[in-house]
C-alpha cells in the first residue's frame, strides 16, 4: 500500500512540478510512489532507455519508494476505456489515500489527456464489476499539479526545506538539461513560480494543487493560526 501515487505523462513532470511535495511527504515518512504513463520517446532531447535510467536516480532522490512506466505511448496517450482500466488496476493495487494527477489543459496532448485518464482509471477502480487483477478500491482524494497551463490553486505547500531535493532530482535527467537551462529554460520558469507561490503564503517557494472536492476543515482558527 503507498499513501500517495502521482501520476508523471512522462519522466520529469513530476518532478518539475510537483517534487517538493513528493521529497517533503517522504521526509515525514509517507509511502509513495510515481507512476509514469509514457516513456517520453518522442521528445526532442534523449532516448527512452536513457530517460528511464533518469527517472530510477530522480525517484532514489526524492525517497520514492515504487516508480512505474506503463508505457502508454509519448503523443498517443489517451483516456480509453483500456488505458483506464490498466491505470485502475495499479491504484487497486497500491491502494493510494491521494492520487496526484496533471491538471491538464496543456498544448501538449499528453499532458491534456492525463488528467482524464486519471479522472476515468479513478472511477474504473471504484467499480465492483471492473474486473481486473485486484479488487476494487477508492481513492481517498485526487488532486491536480499544475504543468504550464495556470489555475487558481485550491492550497499550496510550502516546499522551501524539500526545494534542495527537487532541484537534484530535476537535474537528475541530464539528457534534458539543454531544454531547462538558460535565461528562457523550462528550469528558470518553474523555479519563478514556486517563489511566486511561495510569495502568495509567505514562504520562499510553494508548489500549486487544485482539487475539485471541498476539502474539509475541522478547526479554522487552528488551521489559519
Amino acid at each position: 500500500m503507498l499513501d500517495i501515487i502521482a501520476l508523471s505523462p512522462h519522466p520529469d513532470d513530476v518532478e518539475l512540478c510537483c517534487g517538493g511535495l513528493i521529497a517533503k511527504m517522504h521526509e515525514k515518512g509517507y509511502q509513495i510512489g510515481i507512476i509514469d504513463l509514457t516513456k517520453g520517446e518522442l521528445g526532442t532531447e534523449g532516448t527512452a532507455e536513457i530517460r528511464m535510467r533518469e527517472a530510477t536516480k530522480a525517484a532514489e532522490i526524492l525517497g520514492v519508494q515504487i516508480r512505474e512506466n506503463i508505457d502508454l505511448g509519448d503523443c498517443k496517450l489517451s483516456s480509453s476505456f483500456d488505458e483506464a482500466k490498466k491505470l485502475a488496476d495499479i491504484i487497486r493495487q497500491y491502494k493510494p489515500s491521494v492520487l496526484v494527477a496533471p491538471y491538464g489543459d496543456e498544448q501538449h496532448p499528453d499532458h491534456a489527456v492525463g488528467k482524464e485518464l486519471a479522472k476515468k482509471a479513478v472511477f474504473l477502480a471504484n467499480l465492483v464489476k471492473v474486473k481486473t487483477d485486484h479488487k476494487a478500491y477508492e481513492v481517498g482524494a485526487v488532486v491536480y499539479y499544475m504543468l504550464h497551463q495556470p489555475f487558481v490553486p485550491s492550497f499550496v505547500v510550502d516546499v522551501t526545506e524539500s526545494y534542495s531535493k527537487k532541484l537534484e532530482a530535476i537535474n537528475a535527467y541530464e539528457s534534458q538539461r539543454r531544454l531547462m537551462s538558460g535565461v528562457e529554460g523550462l528550469l528558470r520558469s518553474i523555479k519563478l513560480r514556486d517563489q511566486f507561490y511561495g510569495l502568495k503564503i509567505g514562504v520562499k517557494y510553494g508548489e500549486p494543487f487544485f482539487c475539485n472536492a471541498p476539502l474539509k476543515m475541522d478547526d479554522p482558527v487552528e488551521f489559519f493560526r
